[in-house]
């Protein structure tokens, strides 16, 4: 049974009182968009519980910024599930499915994918949404944060292809991109539509702040979800990389994993106890300095949100086979070219 890692997280779960419609609107979404197909392929999708990690991660977002970020976790959820596996979805076609993704985000927002899949268009509409009342730099910088995580996780699915172990040296940096996290913080400021100003967002303090809130969520995922990556023969799991590279067992390997989230969670306490001394110093009015607490509470919210999503999921059997029918890979059903075989991977 995972370690329950949730009393060393001292952040306040919130409720968001929207939840409930929130997700059964998802699931329509879902359907809707050919992302899950059949009566047992929802189910299973249900349980997942994806609508709720959204709603607890933004407690106080409703209506259509709930909705948006739902779609949002769905879509990077379903491109983990159904193309991050070598053995289901050959690296080529993982290759060409992650470029698209991540060019849908530098087009006009509405412009149809080029790739027509249900994954494609539904991440096309989930940008449409995201972009529209958000400044030109933060369109920008959500772009960024959006490649780096598509081919953070190509690359993974090709590590799995041949075998690759990484070493722990190595881990921490593409994993930090492939956990999703800097993608779901973005959306932070889209939910609450605001946005905070660059002085803060670029200063020492923010960035630390980000990659602390960042690196818990990933080292409570690799907590929670050992068991999983080593049944699915994934390499992707600092516990699992410290058992094998240290050579001890994998109660020890856990609890290692276990003081790295608690540290980087007292980091993230230490460098947040020193903002409001800092506000002068970015030259932030009233309406700048409530944006920085605003992206602070929202990744406080976020870590919170997803060590207790991680904590039941963990606890379930394994939810598998999501997507019946390879509904995300079905053939394009509208005349657009995909692109030829040679297409470079996301740079």
């Amino acid at each position: 049974m995972p370690q329950d890692v949730c009393l060393f997280l001292p952040f306040r779960a919130r409720a968001n009182p929207d939840a409930e419609r929130a997700r059964e609107r998802h699931l329509e979404w879902v359907v809707g968009h050919g992302l899950v197909r059949g009566v047992a392929a929802l189910r299973r999708y249900r349980a997942l519980r994806l609508a709720d990690l959204a709603s607890s991660a933004h407690p106080e977002a409703t209506g259509d910024d709930l909705d948006l970020v739902t779609d949002a976790v769905c879509v990077g959820f379903t491109l983990g599930e159904r193309y991050g596996d070598p053995r289901v979805t050959p690296p080529e076609r993982i290759a060409r499915i992650s470029t698209e993704l991540a060019a849908i985000a530098y087009r006009l927002p509405g412009t149809p994918p080029l790739l027509d899949l249900p994954l494609t268009r539904a991440h096309a509409d989930v940008w449409r949404r995201c972009a529209a009342g958000m400044s030109p730099a933060w369109r920008a910088r959500a772009a960024g944060s959006l490649t780096r995580f598509f081919r953070a996780r190509l690359q993974e699915a090709h590590n799995r292809a041949l075998g690759v172990r990484p070493r722990e040296d190595a881990y921490l940096g593409p994993r930090r991109s492939a956990v999703g996290a800097a993608p779901c913080f973005d959306l932070i400021e889209r939910a609450g539509r605001f946005e905070v100003p660059p002085a803060a967002y670029w200063s020492r303090e923010l960035r630390a702040l980000t990659r602390h809130a960042g690196d818990v969520v990933l080292l409570c995922d690799d907590l929670h979800f050992a068991e999983r990556a080593e049944a699915a023969g994934d390499p992707h799991n600092l516990v699992l990389i410290r058992q094998r590279e240290r050579g001890c067992t994998r109660a020890e390997a856990r609890g290692q994993v276990a003081d790295l989230a608690r540290k980087r969670a007292e980091a993230f306490l230490a460098v947040a106890a020193a903002v409001p001394g800092l506000l002068g110093a970015w030259r932030l009015d009233a309406r700048g300095a409530a944006a920085v607490e605003r992206y602070l509470a929202g990744l406080r919210a976020w870590m919170v949100a997803r060590q207790a999503w991680g904590a039941r999921q963990a606890a379930g059997p394994p939810v598998a086979g999501l997507l019946s029918g390879r509904a995300a890979a079905r053939t394009p059903r509208a005349p657009h070219a995909p692109p030829a075989d040679g297409t470079p991977v996301v740079a």
